[in-house]
């Protein structure tokens, strides 16, 4: 019964990172920007007019998949530290989880602004947003997982 309560805390608080807005003031090393920083694309190699729906799920999918293995571990140092305490553990996580979220964020504001920029219809939006936010849940499962072996663990 406790379990299935942490759980569903745990996923409402997943939601907090798409309402949030203003930077984390997080101090950790923040592996989600430098992985996002090392691959963005040099302006001059992808013009505006090589920007499609495609590109930009397969650029944030490639920078989501890059950060989640450093926030995973990330996540791992700093729960040992904070071993017994479920309110840290969930801070913690919740923290790793928000940086994978503005990696999504960012791809879907991007696919917003093509939408706006080349008239499509907001289902075709939609769609492809949806699916950047189905690569979003998949990796923040990751760390959800490592945070639930925490929690299964003591």
């Amino acid at each position: 019964m406790i379990k299935k309560f942490l759980i569903l805390i745990l996923a409402a608080t997943m939601v907090l990172p798409f309402t949030a807005c203003g930077a984390s003031g997080d101090s950790s090393t923040d592996t989600a920007k430098e992985a996002a920083a090392e691959t963005k694309e040099d302006p001059a190699e992808e013009s505006a007019e090589d920007v499609t729906y495609q590109s930009l799920l397969d650029d944030y999918t490639q920078k989501i998949k890059d950060a989640t293995p450093g926030l995973v571990e990330e996540y791992n140092s700093e729960a040992a530290g904070a071993a017994g305490d479920i309110n840290k553990l969930a801070e913690i996580s919740n923290a790793k989880i928000t940086k994978l979220a503005e990696i999504s964020n960012e791809g879907i504001t991007k696919m917003a602004e093509l939408m706006l920029k080349s008239g499509d219809e907001q289902a075709t939006y939609e769609e492809w947003a949806g699916k950047l936010m189905a690569v979003y849940t998949e990796y923040a499962g990751q760390i959800t997982d490592a945070y639930m072996s925490n929690l299964s663990s003591e």
